[in-house]
């Protein structure tokens, strides 16, 4: 649910806000809804782990700049399948690196979201080539029609 509301709030600052602000909201919001459970589990990093953390940050960061940018260019709504195929990628490289063994719901719930996933893309691109010749059509149409100019009441 947070994940979604961070969305929608990027959404409604990326229109009004500079990117560095909504880059640094979305930072702080993040922190502060995850710090109380952070504080009851934290352990000290060690050395070795800091650039690795460090990583995570510019990544994210990356990732997050990338989101917003493409907020100013499609709806929130056509961003989600990408966002949503996220925790089956995150799935994977724990796997791949880690040697973590999915849970059975993490898998049922990769059943669901790639077939969605895909779904939602062939529906998108379907509906963008559908509405590419009607705004043609309406183009040509435009140009074919003299401009009428309206007398001027008296």
């Amino acid at each position: 649910m947070c994940f979604a509301m961070l969305d929608i709030m990027n959404k409604k600052w990326s229109v009004s806000e500079p990117l560095t602000c909504t880059l640094f909201y979305g930072s702080v919001a993040t922190a502060l809804l995850s710090a109380p459970l952070a504080l009851t589990t934290w352990t000290p990093l060690a050395s070795s782990q800091l650039g690795l953390f460090a990583l995570l940050g510019v990544g994210a960061n990356l990732l997050l700049y990338c989101l917003i940018r493409s907020f100013r260019y499609v709806d929130a709504s056509a961003t989600c399948p990408y966002r949503y195929t996220e925790f089956v990628l995150s799935a994977i490289v724990g796997f791949l690196v880690f040697g973590e063994k999915p849970l059975a719901s993490t898998l049922l719930g990769s059943c669901i979201i790639l077939p969605s996933v895909v779904y939602c893309a062939l529906c998108e691109t379907r509906a963008g080539q559908s509405s590419e010749p009607e705004a043609q059509e309406g183009d040509e149409k435009a140009e074919a029609e003299p401009a009428v100019e309206a007398e001027p009441a008296a």
